[in-house]
């Protein structure tokens, strides 16, 4: 309803006035009061009229403004970030990973997941198998993946099944953990520093991984759905994994006295590695 029609309604019904009539006066007469009504009670019936145009205006003002606000377009959704972009010559974004072509690394955040008990995973990302993860990577499998490859590393998976006694094939690679510690300063530390072995909980050697890429099946990338990433124990799933022998059985454990404490924020590295393996003697 516009102004100009409500005005109009207004000059056809003049018994709707905003100003109650005197008694006696105006084209609303006053009802016949019953015996018993007081004279008071009889303006109320005046008051009754004033207020039932006063809501009538009201209604026509919340109509006006509804559709003023019903006109004004809606806001534009805030822009996602491209999965994948260049940041500048030398470093690149995919998803999460920041992938340095200069220093040969992709880098990508996480936490500390677990830091004590049994592990069969170095990481995972969130949905994974978290109960048994060194670390939870806040990351797309798919990216991590590509991101490798965009690194000029290639993946060659030759294991059927989890905890399978052939050695992983692809190529080598380094990991390693970035954190700051409570006074502020950065430690940086290969992956394997912070696992342990059982029984006696003695420390895990030294050693480079391999990328052996995750498996394509019709149902999509195996790592996007399981949400594996590093193997500590063989699995065809992940795509980094444990290239020693001992990496056929399930022994390994968090290092506790040397791993930051739970929910602790980092930096998840990986590098690409010279063909020679890292050696296992080499001084931690």
């Amino acid at each position: 309803m516009t102004a100009a029609n409500a005005a109009r309604q207004v000059h056809l019904c003049p018994n709707l006035s905003p100003t109650p009539p005197k008694s006696g006066e105006g084209n609303l007469p006053l009802p016949r009061t019953r015996r018993g009504v007081s004279e008071g009670q009889s303006r109320g019936l005046h008051l009754s009229c004033s207020t039932l145009w006063t809501l009538i205006l009201l209604l026509f003002c919340a109509s006006a403004l509804h559709a003023q606000k019903a006109k004004k377009p809606p806001a534009k959704p805030k822009e996602k970030p491209p999965i994948a972009e260049k940041i500048t010559d030398n470093l690149y974004r995919v998803g999460a990973v920041v992938i340095d072509m200069a220093a040969k690394t992709a880098t990508c955040p996480g936490e500390i997941n677990m830091d004590r008990g049994t592990i069969e995973y170095l990481a995972v990302a969130p949905g994974g198998k978290t109960h048994e993860s060194l670390l939870t990577l806040r990351v797309r499998p798919l990216h991590l993946q590509v991101a490798l490859i965009l690194l000029g590393l290639e993946p060659k998976n030759v294991l059927k099944q989890q905890g399978e006694s052939k050695k992983p094939e692809g190529s080598p690679v380094e990991i390693k953990i970035r954190w700051q510690d409570k006074t502020g300063e950065t430690q940086e530390f290969p992956a394997d520093y912070f696992i342990a072995k059982q029984p006696d909980g003695e420390p895990a050697e030294r050693h480079n991984w391999v990328f052996t890429g995750s498996r394509i099946f019709k149902e999509g990338f195996e790592a996007d759905i399981v949400k594996s990433l590093v193997a500590v124990w063989h699995d065809p799933a992940a795509i980094l994994d444990n290239p020693t022998e001992e990496g056929a059985d399930n022994i390994f454990i968090v290092n506790a006295s040397r791993t930051p404490k739970r929910g602790t924020r980092i930096e998840f590295i990986v590098k690409a590695s010279p063909k020679e393996p890292v050696s296992e003697k080499k001084e931690r």
